[in-house]
């Protein structure tokens, strides 16, 4: 049985920044696993993990396992490389062993105490697609063989899709008549897909969690001049959890279907929140920002996060595709019945030819051997389709190649008289306080993240509650009885049996004592939602949930009766 992390209280801003560096390793592996389900062969996977693995871990030597076809591809590569080899007197004979370990049983294997070396297999553990394994004398943490195992899972999922797509197009040659074949294929891929991206939405949502609400305690507890650095960290990571919901709404928004959170925005703070997140990257590269806006409001009727992803796109965009020391210009304007978002930059500009294309999806202007900002392609495709559920359009201007660009996003201006934000008796970008508690309860939390349970649990105490933290359920059974909770808010991703399994134990073990239970999952697909429903959940939370919203459904939650299997 592991041992048992107890909650400590945090009380400094350092530990916010502390979190820092995690965050921006999952940024990093994000794009990694992102940008390999863009490619289209093995050989190019390969490639892209010898650039980029380096960003995410430390190590000595890598050595990579490659299955195509009946065929294994090693490479491998030391600290100082740029990237794998296929020479065999490069491999490391012990990391190659225990590579080959690793994808022999479709399980993760380590070597040393503490571990030295850690691997794991690419794919499932039936016909694992290859495995990684990565060494380094300064040894690894158990933190460091589950982010590998949520990365080579990512990496595992592209290249089943390639072998996928391999294999469709050699059915297309041998049965260009059997299209019903091919749409089971086609079918098959996309539903892996579905998959891949809900589980990589929980596993990032995790630690989110726990970063949210360990800013939530500091925010309580940290005097004024420490507020300003806890807000800058509790804006990234829900700009992060925003763009793990953005990757899994892709399809939703090229199709039309998202759901946008409409309420009367003022474009300027649109433009701000871009701007922070935009402004390291500019800085990085020793360009210089400038924004302009306008003393009054300019409303429109729109999701104010959506609409910064879209400012956020293009300043990113703009900065890509210009060299350090030119400028990026950001201008918020209106006319007589329109809102004007303009973003100018001094970089490679685009050619005459490329104009129309430009917002298509994968599509990408400029891009040689000299000048690959990286991406997908789908930046400005994905803010065009946003652009347009507004209501909205989207243009791109230039004057040739090497003489820069700007883009253009025009929405409908909503009258003078609109409510602006902080007109509520809160100030501009002033988080509202969480509501009152009410009357304490006692909560049995089980969540097999320890960060995320201890730190959800001390927020909880703060409010007044008597929590008692299981970190899986043979300990949440044990304990239950004694402890009577009054709510039960349970992981639905737990190990041994999940939440919903979870739930249905303990109606047997409480009988008539049987609290209100609450799912807080990473998981926010309809079907997820259905079965919470059916298995007497009151509410289904997703994470990282908001403080709100956690508070208010404790209080309310009501005993459920499970619906009877038809």
């Amino acid at each position: 049985m592991p041992l048992l992390c107890f909650p400590t209280r945090c009380s400094t801003s350092s530990e916010a920044v502390d979190k820092l560096p995690e965050i921006s390793r999952l940024n990093f592996a994000l794009e990694l696993v992102s940008e390999c389900a863009g490619l289209i062969d093995a050989d190019a996977v390969a490639r892209l993990i010898g650039e980029r693995l380096r960003w995410l871990f430390d190590f000595d030597t890598c050595v990579l396992a490659l299955r195509v076809g009946d065929v294994v591809r090693w490479r491998s590569m030391r600290s100082g490389d740029h990237g794998l080899s296929a020479a065999p007197e490069e491999h490391d004979c012990s990391s190659r062993a225990l590579a080959e370990s690793a994808m022999a049983t479709g399980s993760p294997a380590a070597s040393g105490q503490p571990m030295i070396a850690i691997a794991y297999p690419l794919g499932g553990p039936e016909r694992p697609l290859g495995a990684i394994c990565i060494a380094g004398t300064a040894g690894y943490s158990n933190r460091d063989l589950r982010f590998l195992h949520h990365v080579c899972s990512g990496l595992g999922a592209a290249l089943l899709r390639i072998e996928q797509t391999d294999r469709l197009s050699v059915a297309y040659v041998l049965a260009a008549n059997s299209d019903r074949a091919a749409r089971d294929e086609a079918r098959a891929a996309n539903d892996a897909k579905d998959i891949f991206l809900a589980m990589l939405g929980h596993e990032l949502r995790n630690p989110l969690a726990a970063i949210l609400a360990t800013v939530e305690l500091m925010r309580r507890d940290a005097p004024g001049p420490e507020t300003a650095r806890i807000a800058i960290v509790e804006r990234q990571a829900r700009q992060l959890n925003r763009l793990v919901d953005g990757l899994l709404d892709v399809s939703r928004v090229t199709t039309g279907k998202i759901n946008l959170l409409r309420s009367a925005v003022d474009l300027r703070d649109v433009a701000s929140s871009a701007a922070e997140t935009a402004r390291p990257r500019m800085l990085a590269k020793g360009q210089a920002f400038m924004m302009e806006l306008p003393d009054l409001p300019v409303m429109v009727d729109g999701d104010e996060a959506r609409l910064a992803q879209v400012a956020s796109n293009l300043l990113n965009n703009a900065s890509a595709y210009s060299s350090q020391g030119t400028r990026v210009q950001l201008r918020v304007g209106a006319g007589a019945d329109e809102a004007i978002l303009e973003v100018r930059d001094e970089g490679i500009g685009i050619a005459a030819d490329m104009l129309g294309t430009i917002f298509e999806m994968f599509v990408q202007g400029g891009r040689t051997k000299e000048w690959a900002p990286g991406g997908l392609g789908l930046g400005l495709g994905l803010s065009r389709a946003l652009v347009e559920l507004h209501g909205g359009s989207v243009s791109a201007s230039s004057d040739g190649e090497g003489h820069g660009s700007a883009f253009r996003v025009t929405l409908p201006l909503l009258p003078r008289d609109a409510s602006a934000p902080g007109q509520d008796g809160l100030k501009r970008g002033e988080p509202a306080s969480s509501s009152s508690p009410g009357s304490p309860r006692r909560i049995l939390l089980v969540d097999d993240n320890a960060d995320a349970a201890d730190s959800m649990a001390e927020l909880l105490r703060d409010c007044g509650h008597e929590v008692l933290v299981a970190y899986g359920p043979v300990e949440a059974l044990a304990s239950a009885t004694a402890f009577a909770p009054d709510v039960a808010v349970l992981d639905i991703g737990l190990p041994i049996m999940d939440g919903y399994e979870l739930s249905q134990e303990l109606r047997k073990c409480l009988g008539s004592g049987m609290p209100a239970m609450i799912a807080l999952s990473g998981y926010d697909q309809t079907r997820d939602r259905e079965r919470s429903a059916e298995c007497g959940f009151a509410a289904h939370l997703v994470k990282p949930p908001d403080i709100d919203e956690l508070l208010s459904t404790i209080q309310d939650a009501q005993r459920t009766v499970p619906n009877s299997p038809k």
